[in-house]
């Protein structure tokens, strides 16, 4: 005999319960995809970047490279334009970020010099500037750029490893493996930003974080047995993500329509489950996670027992370029664990879409 609603595991109990508005939720996330796709052909504002790149570069020695979600194309009308500045030719490149990591008044004079020169060519291009923010002082050197129509670019001056370059590369990668990684990554973004938790100035979430939170959930055992949706790449495509590619390997890659390095990568899931089974799933995967007691490592697939630090609960987010946690912020964590307990209970109500 059928067992009662409320005896069964959470995620059975929703889907028995409420599978119209699960539909529902399927459609609601298709329509974010349309939505991002209609984003996306915004060619103006692309238009305008090639010609200020040419403008205020010397195109054959440096270049501003697009980084984040105007290459993964994870876009929404909120999307922030994200640039790294790269010197193109290996010696020079090693001159220019000794000089600017090591010389804090190179630096400074730098910027103030490439904000000017920014500001005067947009001039020109008919984009004029209202203000730049010069942020010298932070962890990667920023320039932020706000235009008078409202567009707003950062321009980033990292160290030599590249890693928003890199992060940009292997999240394009897992995007390839599956549709549905993008559709839950749209329908998180989305409720964090209604829930108001996505906002890494503040020392909340970043996309990047949410892209991390989305991957692990997607690709580990942990979450979904025996079929996860994506394959941990650094295992089974290591030879296309690892730390070990030239960085101008993978500045070419990030500019390039294809981000594979050969033909033969393919990854077919035997997950069929629907998105919003995937987003019930990942809520309650998230509302048991400790993350006192977990960090996740994108490249082994799994989240492990972490060194405990007395009183830190900062997100333990290890990506395949970075020794230490991507989330640096004290709030980050906090405020997600919040979002998901209230997502949870919403659920149970039946409250699974907006």
């Amino acid at each position: 005999d059928a067992k009662p609603l409320e005896t069964l595991p959470y995620v059975e109990f929703i889907k028995k319960k409420y599978p119209d508005k699960l539909q529902q939720m399927n459609k609601q996330v298709e329509e974010l995809n349309s939505q991002r796709i209609e984003c996306k052909k915004n060619s103006k504002v692309l238009n305008f970047f090639k010609d200020l790149n040419s403008f205020i570069l010397n195109k054959n020695s440096v270049e501003l490279l697009p980084v984040g979600s105007m290459v993964t194309k994870f876009v929404n009308k909120q999307s922030d334009f994200d640039f790294v500045f790269f010197p193109k030719h290996e010696e020079q490149r090693h001159r220019f970020l000794r000089d600017f990591h090591q010389n804090p008044s190179f630096k400074r004079n730098f910027m103030s010099v490439f904000a000017k020169l920014i500001a005067r060519e947009s001039e020109k291009l008919g984009e004029p500037v209202e203000k730049v923010v010069e942020l010298p002082r932070m962890r990667v050197p920023l320039l932020i750029v706000r235009y008078s129509s409202g567009l707003s670019i950062d321009i980033q001056f990292p160290e030599a490893n590249y890693h928003a370059l890199r992060n940009t590369h292997l999240m394009r990668m897992y995007k390839l493996c599956d549709n549905r990684f993008t559709l839950l990554f749209l329908w998180l973004r989305a409720i964090c930003d209604k829930l108001e938790v996505r906002n890494s100035k503040y020392g909340l979430l970043s996309s990047y974080h949410l892209l991390l939170l989305v991957v692990h959930f997607l690709q580990s055992e942990q979450a979904l047995s025996p079929w996860p949706v994506l394959p941990v790449l650094a295992k089974t495509y290591s030879n296309l993500v690892t730390p070990d590619i030239p960085i101008a390997k993978i500045a070419e890659l990030t500019k390039s329509e294809d981000p594979r390095l050969n033909s033969d990568f393919s990854w077919k899931s035997h997950n069929k489950m629907e998105v919003s089974e995937l987003i019930i799933r990942f809520v309650d995967y998230y509302s048991h996670f400790n993350p006192g007691k977990e960090a996740i490592y994108i490249e082994k697939g799994m989240a492990l027992k972490r060194k405990q630090v007395f009183g830190d609960v900062r997100l333990q987010l290890i990506d395949p370029y970075s020794p230490v946690s991507v989330c640096r912020s004290p709030h980050a964590s906090s405020a997600f664990f919040a979002a998901i307990q209230f997502m949870r209970k919403q659920f149970k109500s039946g409250r699974c879409c907006r």
